[in-house]
């Protein structure tokens, strides 16, 4: 609660504080609160190879294992946008973009987690394990964008923009079930059972297409790629240990945004929007997992009882990781 009030008054003081200044400033300034609807998700992958001994201790087997966990990011969110151009952009031609998100509902979806016995050689798997969690959600998403415009005619810009975004998302798994086959299928059970953070940083390139059929009118198309830096934790609370990684891997994104102005003079002058954005992430290294209490369990191919002890630590586990967010948003602003 706090953070969205924090987020509410620095909002409703950058829109009090533009009018009196703006006369003094060399450049235009739009400011808009939007409402925007998050359909994404995030997952990760790990893969490791395990030999597998038989009961009379004769014969050992390599056998593959691998893990999905996939996380909701659906959600309703709001945020701020704030536009600053040079007062004649084809001449000048610079804008300055700079946004916040934060969410204000949980996901509908469920949180997903699987679990597969493989072949090394990639022939065969069997899926041994499937749970759904109940996630609650904590988003946070700050972006600074800088756009330069190269080429210029009577409707339409074309500029270069650089930029660089920074999100934070943390879960909150509540309860499970599912079916396990080592223990007759049917599991269930309450209470907190993951936590799941992960951050984003993403530097960026790319090209911004703007149109401006009128006076009253104006549309943006973006296109932009850049280098991923990603590091998560898990913390498995039933089983006691956690799981962190440190990736990099590529980014690529986009908008489109609309404009519409309600008035052409005055000191703020109303306008309502729209706009899209996307973006698909793919990053992967490797996780180091690390229990800080025992975890009994049974063996899901020999079914006998073992225990993974405090103080065990698994490093370089195959991982990859990957987001999709498709974002829709609406809102209504004012341009000093």
């Amino acid at each position: 609660m706090t953070k969205k009030r924090t987020f509410a008054t620095i909002l409703i003081l950058l829109l009090l504080a533009t009018g009196p200044i703006q006369a003094e400033l060399p450049f235009s300034l739009k400011a808009s609160p939007l409402l925007w609807f998050n359909s994404g998700s995030a997952d990760y992958t790990i893969e490791a190879l395990t030999y597998v001994v038989s009961e009379d201790l004769l014969d050992t087997t390599l056998v593959g294992i691998r893990s999905k966990l996939e996380f909701p990011l659906d959600a309703a969110l709001v945020g701020v946008d704030l536009e600053a151009a040079s007062k004649n952009a084809a001449e000048k031609g610079w804008t300055i973009n700079l946004g916040a998100v934060i969410n204000i509902t949980d996901p509908d979806k469920m949180m997903e987690d699987h679990d597969w016995f493989f072949d090394p050689d990639g022939s065969e798997s069997i899926k041994w394990s499937w749970t759904e969690s109940r996630a609650k959600l904590s988003y946070l998403l700050l972006k600074l964008e800088v756009a330069k415009t190269i080429a210029s005619g009577k409707k339409l810009d074309l500029s270069l923009m650089a930029g660089f975004h920074y999100n934070h998302v943390e879960l909150d798994m509540i309860g499970y079930s599912g079916w396990q086959v080592s223990v007759n299928n049917e599991i269930k059970g309450q209470g907190p059972v993951l936590y799941y953070r992960a951050t984003y940083k993403l530097p960026q390139v790319g090209v911004r297409l703007k149109l401006a059929p009128s006076r009253q009118t104006s549309m943006e198309l973006q296109l932009a790629g850049g280098r991923l830096m990603a590091s998560d934790l898990d913390d498995h609370l039933l089983r006691g240990k956690t799981a962190e990684a440190s990736t990099t891997g590529w980014a690529f994104l986009g908008h489109v945004k609309g404009r519409l102005m309600l008035a052409q003079e005055g000191p703020m002058r109303p306008f309502i929007c729209g706009q899209a954005e996307w973006v698909i992430q793919k990053a992967s290294g490797y996780q180091t997992q690390r229990w800080y209490r025992d975890e009994p369990y049974q063996d899901p191919v020999t079914g006998e009882d073992r225990v993974v002890r405090a103080g065990t630590v698994i490093s370089g586990i195959d991982y990859e990781t990957t987001a999709r967010q498709v974002f829709i948003g609406v809102g209504f602003g004012l341009a000093f």
